[in-house]
């Protein structure tokens, strides 16, 4: 195809500048498949419940139920067997949920791409893609097919990801005559899984899905990164050495058991066993993960769609929000509501991208140009979609059209010309050209905008009167003047300009137009300036960052005066003491100097007139200071920043697909409230998890108190390894994932951020779970001393493993230590609220999993089924009643402690 002119390209893939119509598209779909690279294949379902028995303590429980059938225990290891499937059922049913929640969110990532269809630019999912569709390419789109350019204006090209080379590749639209095969030598071809760093163009797509280069790269695959968290890690360990702790013990004690006690190996072995289970939360990490999927899905409920489970952690430590203007803090709805040409102020009615309304003055020759610069130096479609007058590209070249469009006859200011070529705007220039050819005399204009400072700079005349007049240093400052008054009332200002373009101007003889023979004496038109109104919720979103010790920089390309007065209507800064640094001044700057004046905490600082290298900057010295730096960006330049950053945030809608690429989380509504609400989620959702840490590791410690006072005291144990294998199945796995999606404790957002150092099982946390659990423990020990009275035992005899009186013990002790647990999952859910002003119903799902785990526990008790196997007996309602009263004293103890924490932190 690089062989090929524009001509032979359309008759061998049948195709047009129209582009195909919808059924043509579809039937081509039908014949060449999806436009996709085929992944690896996953792990099969089965696999992946078999890796549920791969964990050290199930594989004990496995080996101990061979030895219980043995042994002839046949109901022990059916019991434990049972316990065993049923725990990696819902593991497995858990994770399988998580994943394909996961997939969910990952297809909302899914790329798109603008193609020609039926002669219009259109929005489509790029795996739709067949060959002989014409796409659109803007800098920072993803190029999603193997195509042959048609037109190129300066479009370079990141081939990174199939060459190696980090150097963008220029490229162009002209026939190849080279029989070279290497595809990297092909300068008039783009490929699926590259980038465009710059400039703009128009390709035919020639091969899509497993035939383009991307596809022929062996077992090339998109799957989602599985980093484990920092919380994960830590917890991993702290499981791994706890087990090991737990080995020893479990050795020593069936040592004792057969050596000096004299029980047999198979009951030792089940007994040592069951203190094993009581000792590892075993399902602690399959809950982390599965907690942390939830967070991400309540999250992209929320707008935010987090694409790794560890940056779940980093959002509820951030620090600090760097945030673009544009789209974010503001709707991203521009209106051109003031103007200034031929020396006047004018006035322009109407709102949105509905073209009614009007100009305060009479369209005048230089207002007719100056419409028709913003009409031919713009790439943005104006037209209704459901009714609805609606903008295909840019919001603030949508504005300059419908402002233009309310000039009357504007169809015939733009009707004779033609685009011949465009010098795309960048960061640097922070200005846009393009070269317009007027049919009948076949002559060339430039038309300009940009920035106003910066397209001053290029002007030598200026147009007033009908007249192009000298433009003089003085008249330079008069305008800039006039520029600063319309940036302080909060609108965007572009400047316009144009002129006369010659051959001179075509840089060495070809047919590419130079920038630096282009982009100077100019003749000024003129200024728009355009309102893009706050976003409503940001002003709740402000104060709430604000309250959480969350400090937030505005980081703009725009003027300062501009960036100044939508900061302060938000209240982002206030006062007279506001800073704005520009990015010249921040050019000149040493890294060290930033840093120092970052470090000030109190200084209110704007940066302006800032490009997306300048951000990484920023980032970098905010991180020198040990903050948690949260970054917007939507730019192919913003990349860098938004990898170096904690938390990379790209726009969903405005953002390029690199910056999507680049970051760890991208809002699907570009809302700087989002980024808030997502500090928020990420804030409760670590919150959580130390809640049911605090849940697993308190309940553990318990069944391990009563098991170890037993032993100490000589007496049965109270639990057998039956019981306790029936104990954590009702109440580690259910309670624990709904303390995972508790609601956010009432003022989260008024505590200052988290420390990301600081690691969750401190000496204080550690010594409350094992306080407390000891207490839980020396309560269920109690409940088996008062049943074992009540039924005629006394210290000193003999304590028969089948008789009455032990089963109602035991069985009391199995039903204290479940109900003592369901309501240690409610004081789990705060360390310092009361449960009552929290809200016992605040939860629906722990509600119901403790109804489930209630439910189980009588089953377990009272129905004959499972008496047999489990070796318990009925309880009379008495019975009932007392322990039920007994449960709720730990409940008393937390209140006091809470009460009491609440009083000394007064």
């Amino acid at each position: 195809m690089h062989q090929k002119t524009k001509a032979e390209i359309y008759r061998a893939l049948k195709t047009r500048d129209r582009g195909l119509t919808a059924q043509e598209a579809k039937t081509r779909l039908g014949k060449y498949g999806e436009n996709a690279i085929e992944a690896k294949g996953k792990t099969p379902w089965w696999k992946s419940l078999l890796e549920e028995f791969s964990d050290l303590m199930v594989l004990i429980l496995i080996f101990a139920a061979v030895i219980a059938g043995a042994a002839g225990e046949m109901a022990d290891a059916g019991v434990i067997l049972f316990i065993v499937l049923l725990n990696a059922m819902i593991g497995f049913a858990q994770k399988f949920k998580a994943e394909k929640a996961l997939e969910a969110l990952q297809n909302m990532l899914s790329p798109t791409a603008k193609v020609i269809r039926g002669g219009k630019i259109i929005r489509i999912e790029a795996r739709l893609l067949v060959p002989g569709d014409i796409i659109v390419i803007s800098e920072g789109d993803s190029i999603p097919a193997d195509c042959r350019l048609i037109q190129a204006n300066e479009l370079q090209i990141n081939e990174s990801a199939l060459t190696g080379e980090s150097v963008p590749v220029t490229k162009h639209a002209d026939v190849l005559k080279t029989t070279k095969s290497n595809f990297n030598e092909h300068q008039n071809m783009v490929f699926m899984g590259t980038a465009a760093t710059h400039g703009t163009g128009k390709a035919v797509v020639v091969n899509t899905g497993m035939k383009t280069e991307f596809g022929t790269i062996a077992n090339l695959t998109q799957t989602t990164q599985k980093d484990k968290s920092p919380l994960q890690k830590e917890l991993g360990k702290i499981g791994v050495f706890v087990g090991k702790v737990t080995l020893v013990i479990a050795s020593i004690l069936i040592v004792v058991s057969v050596l000096i006690q004299g029980k047999s190996f198979v009951e030792s072995f089940l007994f040592a066993t069951s203190v094993a289970v009581a000792a590892v939360p075993e399902g602690l990490p399959a809950t982390i993960t599965i907690a942390l999927a939830i967070g991400v899905q309540r999250l992209a409920k929320k707008k935010s769609i987090v694409k790794k489970l560890s940056s779940v952690e980093t959002l509820g430590s951030t620090s600090v929000i760097c945030s673009d203007k544009t789209g974010t803090l503001t709707k991203n709805e521009m209106t051109v509501v003031k103007a200034y040409v031929n020396g006047e102020l004018v006035d322009i009615t109407g709102t949105g991208y509905k073209p009614q309304g009007k100009w305060s003055m009479k369209p005048s020759y230089e207002l007719k140009m100056l419409c028709r610069a913003a009409l031919l130096c713009n790439n943005a479609k104006l037209g209704k979609h459901r009714g609805k007058w609606d903008i295909l590209g840019d919001p603030t070249e949508g504005a300059l059209i419908v402002a233009a469009s309310k000039v009357p006859g504007v169809k015939s200011l733009v009707a004779g010309f033609k685009r011949v070529h465009e010098l795309p705007f960048d960061s640097v220039r922070k200005m846009m050209t393009t070269i317009d050819q007027f049919k009948k005399e076949k002559d060339n204009f430039a038309h300009l905008k940009g920035a106003p400072d910066e397209v001053l700079k290029t002007c030598t005349h200026i147009l007033e009167n009908g007249k192009e007049k000298r433009l003089t240093p003085t008249h330079k400052k008069e305008l800039l003047k006039i520029n600063e008054g319309m940036a302080n009332k909060a609108l965007r200002v572009l400047a316009f300009a144009y002129r006369d373009v010659d051959e001179t101007t075509k840089s060495h003889g070809n047919k590419i137009y130079s920038k630096a023979l282009v982009e100077k004496k100019m003749v000024f038109l003129g200024f728009m300036g355009m309102i893009d109104p706050p976003r409503p919720e940001v002003y709740d979103a402000v104060e709430k960052a604000h309250t959480a010790g969350i400090k937030i920089y505005v980081i703009t390309g725009d003027y300062g005066a501009t960036a100044k007065a939508i900061a302060k209507n938000l209240g982002i800064v206030s006062g007279t003491k506001i800073k704005v640094i520009t990015g010249k001044t921040l050019q000149r700057m040493k890294e060290r100097e930033l840093a120092k004046i970052l470090k000030d905490k109190s200084a209110q600082i704007i940066f302006a007139r800032v490009s997306p290298e300048h951000k990484l900057r920023i980032v970098r010295a905010l991180k020198k200071n040990g903050e948690i730096v949260a970054m917007t960006g939507d730019g192919v330049n913003d990349a860098p920043a938004l990898k170096r950053a904690d938390i990379g945030v790209a726009m969903g809608i405005t953002g390029t697909d690199v910056s999507k690429e680049a970051a760890d989380m991208i809002l699907t509504d570009d809302s700087f409230g989002s980024i808030v609400s997502a500090i928020e989620e990420g804030r409760t959702i670590y919150n959580n998890l130390k809640k049911f840490v605090f849940y697993i590791f308190s309940c553990n410690i318990a069944e391990l108190a009563t098991i170890f006072v037993a032993l100490i005291l000589g007496i049965p144990a109270p639990l057998t390894a039956i019981l306790i294998l029936a104990i954590d199945l009702g109440t580690d796995v259910l309670p624990a994932i709904a303390l995972g999606v508790d609601p956010a404790e009432p003022g989260l957002m008024e505590k200052p951020p988290r420390s990301p150092k600081k690691h969750i099982m401190t000496r204080k946390f550690v010594s409350h779970f094992v306080g407390l659990g000891a207490i839980m423990g020396a309560i269920v020990i109690s409940m088996y001393f008062w049943m074992l009275g009540e039924y005629g035992w006394t210290w000193g005899t003999e304590l028969a493993d089948d008789s009455l009186t032990y089963l109602k013990a035991s069985t009391a002790a199995f039903t204290m230590l479940v109900l003592i647990q369901m309501v240690n999952a409610f004081n789990a859910r705060s360390m310092t609220q009361s449960i009552f002003k929290l809200g016992v119903f605040s939860n629906r799902q722990l509600l119901g999993a403790v109804s489930i785990s209630l439910v189980t526990l009588y089953a377990f008790v009272e129905l004959p089924f499972f008496q047999k196997f489990l070796h318990t007996t009925n309880l009379t309602g008495r019975e009932w009643g007392i322990l039920a009263a007994a449960c709720f004293s730990v409940l008393v103890v937390e209140e006091i402690r809470k009460g009491f924490t609440r009083m000394v932190k007064a």
